[in-house]
């Protein structure tokens, strides 16, 4: 079963904390792709990028709040590491592992997003946005569904438009 969302109450720390897991999680999903093939490799180096576009559209936030954040190689060399503890589980088990700890994250980003100053709040949407589109994709995925990729690419595409 999931885990339980962490509580927070804090929105630049908030803000810096999820900054930093989009950076780390981007080189985590990028290292990852490098254990599958096709189909599966296509999907993590979505999930990549869309960790990637959304730290991209975080970054205006953390200069309008005069926000520091930790040193983005040692993140990103983190992230890759997590992948390189990983790398032998199998696409059904990673599959799964998203399945039940995605959610959690659907629930902290709107938590974010009540935190959030209202300027802020159509920026922060992004963050939960695209958490929903990892969990479409996994359930989908889990589930056999050929079209599971459809809410990451949804997503990438959106992404611009709104963000």
């Amino acid at each position: 079963m999931g885990q339980a969302a962490r509580v927070f109450s804090d929105f630049p720390a908030t803000l810096v904390l999820f900054y930093e897991e989009e950076i780390s999680g981007e080189a985590y999903f990028a290292r990852m792709a490098d254990f599958y093939p096709g189909r599966e490799r296509r999907a993590l180096l979505l999930l990549a990028e869309i960790e990637r576009r959304t730290a991209s559209a975080m970054r205006p936030l953390l200069e309008r709040h005069g926000l520091a954040v930790a040193d983005t190689v040692a993140l990103a060399a983190a992230g890759r590491a997590e992948a390189e503890q990983r790398s032998s589980a199998s696409w059904q088990k990673l599959v799964a592992d998203m399945v039940s700890g995605f959610p959690v994250f659907v629930a902290e980003f709107e938590q974010l997003e009540q935190l959030a100053p209202a300027s802020d709040r159509s920026v922060v949407r992004v963050l939960t946005r695209h958490e929903v589109a990892a969990v479409e994709f996994a359930v989908l995925e889990y589930a056999g569904n050929v079209d599971s990729l459809c809410p990451l690419e949804e997503f990438l595409a959106g992404l611009s438009d709104s963000a």
